[in-house]
């Protein structure tokens, strides 16, 4: 009956069309690393930094060489931890999903970033890529994690000073919608859009509402011109 459920659920879905926000929000537990995805966008990098500079938001945990009871966690969200390193050693830390994603961890030195599930097999990197954020951080590496109930076993190589910054964040909590701009004028097309925490493709902007996306002098900074039977300024009104 469960399956049963939720293939009506897909299909009523589909009947509906495209996914609004809150809809894609449910479909969060099943999402990977989305398609053509090659770097992160500012957004997530920007929100990534804000913890950094909120001293309450600073967390400061002990890496351990290897898995060991001792071993710290680094699951907890919104946090910027301040990893202490074993002295010119790889050190790791637990990672426990809060939910099932695609998680970056960025951190403020160009360390290696080794994920192992529960049972020790190391789980490849979906994306890794310098960063500009700003602060400190440096490098993002993406995993896309599946369990919520188990530690994964995050091993960071060794860093200069042995001290590392570290930030968790999930890319779906971190999405920004982009519209399409064809025609360069500034406004993109409310029906074509992309929801993501990547850098958008090409001609993908963020200001939206313009009412005719194959026409730069339309869109709602234009200057209406009365008496042409065109809604220059995207506004529903041909006398205004």
């Amino acid at each position: 009956m469960r399956t049963l459920g939720s293939a009506l659920l897909g299909l009523t879905l589909a009947a509906c069309g495209p996914a609004m926000e809150g809809e894609e929000g449910m479909q969060d537990q099943e999402q990977t690393l989305e398609a053509g995805c090659t770097q992160l966008g500012s957004n997530i990098t920007s929100h990534a930094c804000t913890h950094q500079n909120i001293s309450t938001d600073h967390v400061a945990v002990t890496a351990t060489s290897g898995l060991t009871s001792a071993t710290p966690s680094i699951s907890t969200t919104h946090k910027f931890y301040d990893v202490t390193m074993p002295a010119g050693l790889a050190g790791t830390v637990k990672f426990r999903p809060s939910a099932a994603g695609s998680w970056a961890f960025y951190v403020s030195q160009n360390v290696s970033v080794t994920v192992k599930d529960s049972a020790g097999t190391t789980i490849n990197s979906v994306l890794g890529h310098s960063v500009s954020s700003g602060c400190s951080l440096v490098k993002a590496a993406v995993y896309d994690l599946t369990s919520t109930t188990t530690d994964y076993q995050v091993t960071f190589g060794a860093a200069s000073g042995n001290l590392l910054g570290v930030v968790p964040e999930r890319l779906e909590d971190n999405r920004v919608r982009f519209y399409q701009d064809a025609d360069n004028d500034g406004y993109g097309n409310n029906s074509v859009s992309v929801y993501t925490a990547c850098v958008p493709p090409a001609g993908y902007i963020l200001q939206r509402n313009d009412c005719n996306d194959a026409n730069a002098s339309i869109k709602p900074s234009a200057t209406e011109i009365v008496g042409n039977s065109v809604d220059e300024n995207c506004n529903g009104s041909l006398t205004n």
